[in-house]
């Protein structure tokens, strides 16, 4: 009498289904070769069991197709650029487990791909968003009490009005009022421009977060600048910006009145094109060595650079005639009297793209850093200038 080997057919069929979907594992493998062996053990004849011996030695050659199963993964050592995993596999056939350390990795999250974060970055990240609700919670408390100062203007606009009618005779009280409500209105207007720059703010730190800060120090008489590498490898060049108050006259053709242009005091950049400030490997600040004047043409000749402080100060004139153009105005280095005196130079410096349009120049706005500001400073006895914070 034949086995009936629908039995085993089924058998392998359910274990083929499992293998489809990940789940061999030893003990699986066990309860299938379980159900063989009790069905070769109630076979009833030597047919019966050389049918049930074929079907295993189909099964077993299926099995030793892929003998290698994956049995566990998790997670192993870790440096500054990966996270390793190790890997876990069971021979199906024998049984045998291998280990596979670090045989895995997933690379690290970063501002250009995505990945893995570490605890520190995923806290920092949680810090800087905690700090943006935080500075959108202000901006909302300051749009209010601008709201409210517009409300106090109008009042006082129509008690100002009240008292015109009934007090004629006091045409000179009434103007002084009317002067103090319009220093009102300018404080409100300047406020409502501080309001929009805040917002400008908020709307630049959620697109600059990735972008780190940059601080400066004087080491051995160098301006050392600290995070430059990464906005050099970015494609960024630094800008040195002095704080001066100027006003700048149009003479181009397509404007023949040429006039003068509004008072603009604040930070001014000097020359702007890329090649007027570099630094070096270790971080440290290069001057252009041309005078001022010529920061903003790039010329034939070969371009120089210095660390030293004097070619971004500019001086003219020499001995106690020497003096700093500073904006609008000449600073001289002594008295009247022939002394010399201690003065003291704000300047910053910042990171941006290569900025060439003759109908403008760069502005703090332009920057994907901050403004790390620094000192030209005079020194009276020894005559030089020399870097400071």
């Amino acid at each position: 009498m034949a086995i009936n080997t629908s039995t085993i057919t089924q058998l392998i069929s359910d274990f083929r289904a499992l293998s489809q979907k990940d789940s061999i594992s030893p003990e699986s493998l066990g309860v299938l070769l379980q159900k063989l062996a009790d069905l070769i053990n109630s076979a009833a004849s030597d047919a019966d069991y050389k049918a049930i011996y074929d079907a295993f030695q189909k099964l077993v050659a299926n099995i030793a197709a892929v003998p290698t199963a994956l049995y566990k993964l998790e997670q192993g050592s870790a440096d500054r650029n990966d996270i390793l995993m190790n890997v876990t596999t069971s021979h199906l056939i024998n049984g045998v487990t291998m280990v596979l350390k670090d045989s895995l990795f997933i690379r690290q999250a970063t501002t250009e791909r995505a990945g893995a974060m570490r605890a520190q970055q995923v806290s920092d990240l949680n810090n800087t968003r905690t700090g943006l609700a935080a500075l959108q919670k202000s901006h909302t408390e300051l749009a209010s009490k601008v709201s409210s100062l517009e409300t106090t203007v109008s009042e006082n606009g129509e008690l100002l009005a009240r008292v015109a009618d009934e007090s004629n005779y006091c045409s000179e009280g009434i103007a002084d009022l009317a002067e103090n409500l319009q220093v009102t209105n300018d404080d409100l207007a300047a406020t409502q421009k501080s309001v929009e720059e805040n917002a400008r703010g908020i709307t630049s730190i959620k697109a600059k977060t990735d972008c780190p800060r940059i601080a400066v120090e004087v080491v051995d008489g160098k301006l050392r600048v600290y995070n430059a590498s990464y906005y050099t490898k970015n494609g960024y060049y630094p800008f040195v910006f002095r704080f001066t108050s100027k006003r700048n006259r149009c003479t181009l053709e397509n404007y023949p009145d040429r006039k003068r242009g509004a008072k603009n005091k604040g930070w001014h950049v000097i020359g702007g094109l890329p090649n007027d400030v570099k630094i070096d490997s270790n971080g440290c600040v290069m001057f252009r060595t041309s005078p001022l004047e010529d920061w903003h043409h790039l010329g034939n000749d070969l371009i120089s650079h210095s660390y030293e402080a004097k070619y971004v100060v500019g001086a003219k004139g020499s001995d106690e005639k020497m003096y700093i153009p500073w904006g609008k105005k000449k600073v001289r280095v002594s008295s009247n009297h022939g002394t010399y005196l201690m003065r003291r130079f704000r300047f910053a410096i910042g990171f941006a793209k290569s900025f060439n349009n003759v109908f403008a120049t760069i502005t703090p706005a332009h920057l994907v850093s901050n403004l790390a500001e620094f000192s030209v400073i005079f020194d009276p006895c020894t005559k030089e200038f020399h870097l400071g914070k």
